[in-house]
């Protein structure tokens, strides 16, 4: 009989599943605002200079970012659970760049092997990141960075991306919290629903630390004055401060 943990993991896998050929017409369309005009921008800046460098891209999708990066120089590899996301990156084939359909909880690669995981949207799609997170330190050479674009465990709520802005009540921020919801992107709603998982800021820095991690710096990635003024799309669809991006250095 599958535990919770194996049960939550498997509905997750099924539910991407289902998304990916709606998650792969958004991205390759462009029509993921928050992506493209926002918090890819501020994962590339985190990123840097790759070229040389051995990267990881975990829970890669359909490979946008891994392609990018493979693009800059680096030598990439980008893991995805979901079988669906996996063929898509892999029907866009790019130099530099390959595609493996495995678990972050369990990566098919040696130790040491990588400078950079990135993990872009990846973690409000994890029930337990713990296991994740010491898969991501055993594989990391010494000094190798983990980059982590989430949503913001302080101020995401249901809804936000529709103008939602409520405070969330002590009990539940200082629990793990499940939020259901469908995609809906740029008026395009996905077949399946999906849980995103949000855990407070001790969380990350106790779980990261406990697996051999420093944090370097913690982001806030968030449009400009001007998007806000000028633009009526952010100020609905920013209401609170919505992602949070940490580097962490493993020891």
């Amino acid at each position: 009989m599958e535990d919770t943990a194996e049960a939550i993991a498997n509905l997750t896998r099924e539910r991407w599943e289902a998304n990916a050929e709606y998650w792969v017409r958004v991205i390759r369309e462009g029509r993921d605002r928050y992506r493209t005009d926002l918090t890819d921008a501020a994962v590339l800046d985190a990123v840097g200079a790759c070229a040389g460098l051995r990267v990881l891209d975990a829970g890669c999708g359909e490979g946008y970012l891994a392609r990018r990066l493979a693009a800059m120089g680096a030598d990439v590899t980008g893991v995805d659970a979901a079988q669906g996301l996996i063929d898509a990156a892999s029907s866009h084939p790019a130099a530099g760049a390959t595609f493996i359909r495995a678990s972050v909880d369990d990566l098919p690669m040696e130790d040491d092997r990588f400078d950079l995981v990135l993990c872009n949207h990846l973690f409000s799609h994890l029930q337990d990141p713990a296991p994740a997170i010491g898969e991501f330190g055993r594989v990391l050479k010494s000094g190798g960075r983990l980059i982590l674009l989430t949503l913001h465990p302080c101020f995401y709520v249901v809804n936000s991306e529709q103008g939602a802005m409520n405070s969330v009540p002590a009990a539940q921020y200082f629990a793990s919290r499940g939020i259901d919801q469908r995609f809906l992107v740029d008026g395009l709603e996905s077949p399946s629903m999906i849980t995103s998982w949000l855990r407070p800021l001790e969380y990350y820095a106790g779980t990261l630390r406990d697996a051999g991690f420093v944090i370097a710096d913690l982001r806030e990635p968030h449009p400009t004055e001007e998007q806000l003024r000028d633009d009526p799309w952010w100020r609905k669809g920013f209401p609170t401060a919505m992602f949070m991006l940490l580097i962490a250095e493993r020891r």
